[in-house]
């Protein structure tokens, strides 16, 4: 269940650094494909809330015991804190800039999807930072 959470966890994330970034190389062209990229950046932002809560939920406390009691205990205090709030504002920035696409406004969602992809990037380098820190 762990693995199977983590990897889903893992995929979807890498595929939100990805997305916005084809998304943003599509718009302007008159392609349809940028508006179904969109849907699916969206709708994988808000599916990637199920296996972050599963391993948040079910095995993070042990982990956060690690990382609390390791050489790292400010990968919990700072970057885990961090991660944890940002993270949920991504399915809201990624759902904004999939509407501007499908209200034809694909010059105002650039910003948003440039936003998408960074922080998705962050969080991304944020969740090898806690890693590091259980490990350490």
């Amino acid at each position: 269940m762990r693995d199977l959470a983590l990897l889903l966890h893992i995929m979807l994330g890498i595929s939100l650094v990805v997305l916005p970034l084809v998304i943003l190389s599509k718009l302007g062209k008159k392609s349809s494909l940028a508006r179904t990229l969109s849907l699916l950046s969206a709708g994988a932002s808000w599916t990637l809330l199920f296996p972050a809560g599963i391993l948040y939920t079910m095995f993070y406390p042990a982990t956060k015991t690690l990382i609390k009691s390791g050489a790292w205990p400010w990968a919990h205090s700072v970057v885990m804190e961090t991660k944890e709030h940002w993270g949920l504002l991504l399915p809201v920035i990624t759902t904004v800039a999939a509407w501007l696409v499908l209200a034809n406004k694909e010059k105002e969602s650039r910003r948003w999807w440039v936003l998408a992809a960074v922080l998705a990037a962050l969080l991304g380098v944020m969740g090898r930072v806690v890693k590091m820190g259980a490990l350490a």
